[in-house]
């Protein structure tokens, strides 16, 4: 089937475009579609050729002849009684988002927001009709919990798709994650270089990987310095829990003290505690957050975190998940993090 491509002065077809290429019309359609099987110069050729004589490819045309819809589905989960707001309000989904469709512009493919309730069977059966119905092609997966059975129905189902933010006991399921490991370790040596002596943990929600392995990384980093543990405390990533962790941290706080808070969100909350009852940082106690949200550039001192590669995250993901459609192996993808020293220690 013939590619239309809308020219001024009439229609023009692949055959059309191959021979003012001086290439096969297979290779003008998978060139226009994005396809990774066709080497770079190739493309760029192609496309150059296409600019200059001023056409374009009809976009129905183009999905019919592929037997695709050119869109890759972000899902996520919407539940009103978990969520103080909505999820693409959060940076965090945000950032993968942006990360997503700049990745997938030059590709031709779109990015769909994909919500869902529950991660029950009556969202699996959404997500095979949206792939099965060619509305859309895969679909990249941010938020799940640790435990969530979803990855796997999704496997069972056929249905391609990549994980942000859980790992799968199944290592046949493709992921990006981050590790904390070295970003850790060079937190721990700047706070030895600065003379801390103890250190504060105020972890997240344990019901995901990203706080799982984050705790994990600290444990194992700060048996390897000379920091004593002051204690932990949980948290939920809110402003609200690291307000409340600060009120019973400024309690029990000693000369020589810091403390982390799994993001910087709670961190955020635990400025605000301290400005409210008078509380130097760094001078007093020390502050670290983690993620290298947007939000810590707006505290004062600048907050030290550590900073999760969120737009490397979300092009890994997308890109990951096209050539998988595309018949290429892809391996899981582990991100490191780095330490980001600043005014807060």
């Amino acid at each position: 089937m013939g590619i239309e491509m809308n020219v001024k002065g009439g229609n023009l077809t692949r055959k059309d475009i191959a021979k003012e290429a001086g290439v096969s019309p297979s290779t003008v359609s998978r060139a226009l579609s994005g396809s990774p099987l066709i080497p770079e110069k190739t493309v760029e050729r192609i496309r150059k050729i296409s600019f200059r004589l001023g056409y374009s490819p009809n976009i129905l045309a183009r999905r019919l002849a592929a037997n695709r819809s050119y869109q890759i589905g972000f899902a996520l989960e919407f539940q009103e009684q978990r969520m103080r707001k909505g999820p693409i309000q959060m940076s965090y989904y945000s950032s993968i988002l942006d990360a997503m469709i700049m990745e997938a512009f030059p590709k031709n493919y779109s990015v769909s927001i994909q919500p869902y309730k529950t991660e029950g069977d009556g969202s699996v059966r959404h997500f095979k009709e949206l792939i099965s119905s060619r509305h859309a092609d895969g679909l990249v997966f941010a938020g799940l919990t640790q435990n969530s059975r979803m990855p796997f129905s999704l496997m069972e189902n056929k249905i391609p798709f990549v994980l942000i933010g859980t790992m799968p006991s199944d290592r046949k399921i493709l992921s990006v994650n981050v590790r904390f490991e070295d970003a850790f370790s060079e937190m721990f040596s700047t706070l030895e270089s600065k003379k801390y002596r103890r250190i504060f943990f105020v972890g997240g929600d344990l019901a995901y990987y990203h706080a799982i392995s984050q705790k994990k990384a600290f444990l194992e980093e700060l048996g390897n310095s000379r920091i004593g543990l002051a204690g932990e405390l949980k948290g939920d990533y809110s402003r609200t829990s690291g307000y409340a962790a600060a009120v019973e941290i400024l309690k029990m706080r000693r000369k020589g003290d810091c403390v982390f808070l799994a993001n910087d969100r709670m961190a955020a909350g635990f400025y605000r505690c301290c400005y409210e009852r008078n509380v130097k940082i760094p001078g007093e106690i020390g502050v670290m957050g983690s993620d290298d949200d947007s939000a810590c550039h707006n505290l004062f001192p600048e907050l030290c975190t550590i900073r999760q590669p969120r737009y490397e995250m979300g092009r890994i993901a997308l890109k990951m998940l096209i050539g998988t459609i595309n018949g290429e192996l892809a391996k899981s993808v582990l991100l490191d993090q780095s330490f980001i020293s600043r005014a807060s220690i």
